[in-house]
């Protein structure tokens, strides 16, 4: 072949890419245009969210929860502290023709570390530890079993479990944070009435009603932060439950794939500060954060992890 030929098949190859190029852009440009148009609909009339989870796959979390509390009783001050860094599961069974979706609650692995005043700190880990401190053996016993089997809606209502699980009283009453029936534009508000049990002096069992505020703070590229804020609706003015619900009122973020439907990440904190939960010269300071990272991994990819 002559370099007159070689030049001609260069110039029809620069020409092709160039019509490529352009068709490509075109193409891209028309995208866009739907996309923007997309988004500014859904600004207008409102993002629609639901739980959309899909059978055979796992849903795998790194959870982090650090805590302290500071207590002083009759100049007697005392400090606490625990780290628990776990990973937590959902196994998605099945997904039936309302959309309820149907998942295996399990704990794949745990560490915990816990220091309480001058004590030892106790520590274990479920991955390396044999042997089990005493205040840890029932968590140690959740580990890598089955815990619940839980049925939930598209919305994360609730409408089904084998058992009651027993979960840490964060603020939060479920495994899911319930989602509105409408759609919600950005600065929208929806509520959930929430009971919380607190103690009182006598030993009896108090049921105080609290409302978890949700608001649509913002979405980009799919994601949407919403904030929770959990407040109190029944009145409390005795010291001693108002230092029990500190620990269990929680604030965040949490960060919902509207495409894929579910949680991505969660950041909740507590930062609060009691006097007079043991008489006049006491008081009681918490501070603490929970934060929850979630990535997706395929059935067969966690069955080799699930024993």
């Amino acid at each position: 072949m002559n370099h007159k030929a070689n030049f001609y098949l260069l110039c029809c190859f620069v020409f092709a890419l160039s019509i490529l190029g352009t068709s490509h852009r075109t193409h891209a440009q028309q995208q866009s245009g739907r996309s923007s148009n997309r988004t500014t609909n859904a600004k207008q009339s409102g993002y629609t969210m639901r739980y959309k989870l899909q059978p055979g796959e796992s849903i795998v979390s790194k959870v982090t929860h650090e805590a302290e509390t500071r207590t002083k009783i009759q100049g007697h001050e005392e400090s606490s502290s625990s780290r628990t860094v776990s990973e937590k599961v959902w196994i998605v069974k099945d997904r039936n023709a309302n959309g309820d979706m149907t998942f295996e609650y399990r704990i794949n692995s745990v560490q915990l570390t816990q220091t309480i005043g001058e004590g030892e700190t106790l520590t274990y880990d479920s991955q390396k530890d044999e042997e089990v401190p005493t205040a840890f053996e029932h968590v140690a016993e959740t580990v890598n079993k089955p815990l619940a089997e839980i049925t939930i809606n598209s919305r994360g209502q609730v409408v089904n479990r084998d058992k009651e699980l027993k979960t840490p009283q964060l603020g939060l009453g479920e495994l899911t944070i319930p989602l509105p029936e409408e759609p919600i534009v950005i600065g929208g508000q929806w509520s959930v009435p929430r009971e919380l049990r607190v103690k009182t002096e006598d030993g009896a069992y108090k049921a105080i009603k609290v409302r978890e505020l949700y608001t649509l703070e913002r979405v980009s590229t799919g994601i949407a932060t919403i904030s929770i804020k959990a407040e109190p609706l029944t009145p409390v003015t005795d010291a001693s439950i108002e230092a029990q619900l500190i620990q269990q009122l929680s604030k965040g973020v949490f960060k919902f794939d509207l495409d894929r439907g579910r949680v991505v990440s969660k950041s909740l904190d507590w930062s609060d500060e009691v006097v007079g939960f043991q008489g006049p010269e006491s008081s009681l300071r918490y501070d603490a954060k929970f934060s929850e990272e979630v990535q997706t991994r395929t059935a067969a990819n966690q069955s080799n992890r699930v024993r």
